[in-house]
């Protein structure tokens, strides 16, 4: 068992974690205005013509291959504690990390967690960190202490700031 978890499968496997972890947050906040992901079909159809919409069958649902994917990764995203990955972006490289735990403390401008394992972090609030409570958007007294909730953070140095805290949907 422990070599599982060294070299290449290791980082293999912590990579998919945090991707877990990650899509877990991502899906949370897929229908905020914030969000980057496109509008869904049944939103854009009044700004198209009737006859240039498809029809519901062939837009509502994802192909089967697709939905055993995302749920796959909601599995995965399930059972990811927490977490850190160097990824590549467009201006260089930068460290995320994701953490599921009950809120120790919580105030407006910072959030502690403590994970089922006995892991605890701090992250920093700021007004671009995004909040999702019951499956809408949020604000910061929206969560409480005591509360499960998955955190996805940017880390520079030693500072983790909270890009987004959701409580997982059930």
């Amino acid at each position: 068992m422990g070599k599982f978890l060294t070299g290449r499968r290791g980082a293999g496997v912590a990579a998919a974690g945090l991707l877990g972890l990650g899509l877990g947050v991502g899906l949370g906040f897929s229908g905020t205005a914030a969000s980057a992901a496109p509008a869904p079909a049944a939103q854009t159809a009044a700004a198209a013509p009737a006859s240039a919409t498809a029809s519901p069958s062939t837009e509502d649902h994802p192909k089967p291959a697709e939905a055993r994917r995302l749920r796959r990764e909601r599995r995965l995203a399930e059972r990811v504690q927490h977490g850190e990955a160097t990824v590549k972006t467009a201006k260089g490289f930068q460290v995320v990390a994701g953490q599921r735990g009950k809120v120790t403390a919580i105030s407006a401008t910072s959030i502690s967690l403590a994970s089922e394992d006995g892991y605890t972090a701090t992250y920093v609030i700021d007004g671009d960190t995004r909040f999702r409570a019951d499956g809408k958007p949020a604000k910061v007294t929206d969560i409480h202490q005591g509360a499960t909730v998955t955190v996805r953070a940017t880390v520079t140095g030693n500072t983790r700031t909270a890009t987004a805290v959701a409580d997982p949907k059930n």
